[in-house]
């Protein structure tokens, strides 16, 4: 979508959001001494947003500009999924007695507040202190020696996320022991000269094959060229419309669709799988899961991210929308699986609900 639309319509869209919850919110029984803090608060919380929406067209915020405007449009989207199944509850209560009105009124807007405070302490702790450890065993045809692959995606290094997370994240997948690291898109949300030395880390992953990687959305509204190198220097060998063989499979990887949009660095669906070795089975890297549309032909196994498995639900259901397969194992047919990443970091609202942040360990199996 370009700037121009995004940003009036999100405008309008958070606009509308923060009149509709300051309006159920100052009816609250609860909350209703405090009208004019209130107002304060949301015109406040609607000015931060503003300033993120028109830094999408013109130069970036500040740090911690940035991260208190993407926290409050967290709290805008968040505040409205608590408020809205509440206040849709209270147009049934009309046919109780007045007495069990109030008491019904005081009961909900009572939940309303705890529920919000569960809603944003559960999401705040998956999203910075809960990365598991997800593992998985898939039967692959034809592969004759077992192949454990660590999987990341969508980590997002930038205004959050840095050299400590990517630290973190390196030393819990040595743990592992992999056959491989794999990459699949999204790493950075910085340009090459703006990341000094956040991915450092990358340098000490251990294993057997080594580090590979393609490139999500992010990587070209960052200046996809320049952290190209960046990426190579540290180490990781980028899968640009290319394959090669890992562990007697062939590992193929593309860059992301988003390039058909860029004009530059566009995924090759077809020539990706030259000199591919028909005997072995074959895995695809590419970021987003829609990307199987351009896909001529089964592969044993595609390994995607982007999705962040919804991230706070319910905006899940939105992602359902736009990429069709949200998180986990999917059997496509009776020849290709599809494994879909939560991602190991986050964008946006650093906020986490019906998802985690995962380090996905794939134990590769005969079948």
């Amino acid at each position: 979508m370009s700037p121009y639309i995004f940003i009036p319509l999100s405008t309008l869209i958070f606009l509308g959001i923060n009149l509709y919850t300051y309006k159920r919110l100052k009816q609250n029984l609860i909350l209703v001494k405090f009208k004019w803090s209130l107002r304060v608060v949301f015109g406040l919380i609607f000015l931060f947003e503003v300033a993120y929406f028109i830094s999408i067209k013109s130069s970036p915020l500040p740090s911690l500009i940035y991260q208190i405007s993407i926290i409050c449009i967290g709290v805008s989207f968040m505040l409205f999924c608590t408020i809205l199944p509440f206040h849709i509850a209270l147009l049934f209560i009309s046919k109780l007695s007045k007495n069990s009105q109030k008491i019904a009124k005081f009961i909900i807007d009572i939940c309303v507040i705890f529920g919000f405070f569960m809603y944003i302490i559960v999401g705040a702790y998956n999203a910075n202190f809960n990365t598991i450890i997800t593992t998985k065993e898939i039967k692959i045809k034809n592969l004759k020696t077992p192949l454990n692959l660590a999987i990341i995606t969508d980590v997002h290094i930038g205004q959050f996320y840095q050299k400590d997370f990517m630290a973190s994240l390196v030393d819990r997948i040595n743990l592992l022991r992999p056959d491989a690291l794999l990459i699949v898109g999204d790493l950075v949300d910085l340009k090459s000269d703006e990341l000094k030395d956040f991915l450092e880390p990358l340098k000490g992953v251990q294993s057997k094959f080594g580090t590979f990687m393609v490139v999500g959305n992010h990587e070209y509204y960052h200046g996809l060229s320049g952290l190209l190198n960046k990426f190579k220097e540290l180490g990781i060998k980028v899968l640009e419309n290319e394959n090669l063989n890992i562990g007697g499979v062939n590992l193929a990887g593309v860059y992301d669709i988003t390039g058909f949009k860029m004009g530059e660095f566009v995924p090759d669906f077809v020539n990706v799988f030259n000199g591919i070795n028909p005997n072995l089975p074959t895995i695809l890297l590419t970021h987003q899961p829609r990307s199987l549309k351009y896909l001529k032909r089964d592969v044993d196994l595609v390994i995607c991210g982007h999705t962040h498995g919804g991230q706070i639900f319910p905006f899940s259901f939105l992602v359902w929308l736009n990429q069709k397969y949200v998180y986990g194992l999917y059997n496509i047919n009776n020849n290709m699986q599809l494994y879909v990443s939560s991602g190991a970091g986050l964008w946006g609202p650093p906020f986490r609900v019906g998802s985690n942040s995962e380090i996905v360990y794939l134990k590769l199996l005969g079948d």
